[in-house]
């Protein structure tokens, strides 16, 4: 399954791609670097799951492996490492483009503000 969602996701992402790119010259340049880099992100994710990595999680135990090419290399750890590198920092950006898009509508006085880009 993982590798049918993998074939059929990658031209979902390049049609992202392409619509980031050439039709949001409009939006602020923070949002579109934002976007992009988590388009990035997503992107790399879904080669590495869905090809690399492989990883199974049998509910309800706490019981993981992968069956990719990654972990039959690296081994499981080293996989499962990478894994949650990944997650966090998958996790990361979404919450920093909310971060971004509330300060686009706070008032200019309030003294906790990010810098515009």
């Amino acid at each position: 399954f993982q590798t049918l969602y993998g074939v059929a996701i990658l031209p979902v992402h390049f049609t992202a791609f392409y619509l980031l790119i050439f039709n949001t010259k409009k939006w602020a340049r923070t949002f579109r670097i934002g976007y992009i880099f988590n388009q990035v992100l997503m992107f790399i994710h879904d080669i590495w799951t869905c090809f690399l990595f492989r990883g199974y999680i049998l509910l309800p135990y706490p019981i993981s492996f992968c069956t990719g090419l990654v972990c039959n290399v690296l081994g499981q750890y080293t996989g499962m490492g990478i894994e949650m590198i990944f997650m966090i920092h998958f996790i990361f950006t979404p919450l920093f483009l909310l971060l971004l898009m509330q300060q686009q509508v706070m008032h200019s006085n309030v003294e906790y503000r990010l810098p515009k880009w």
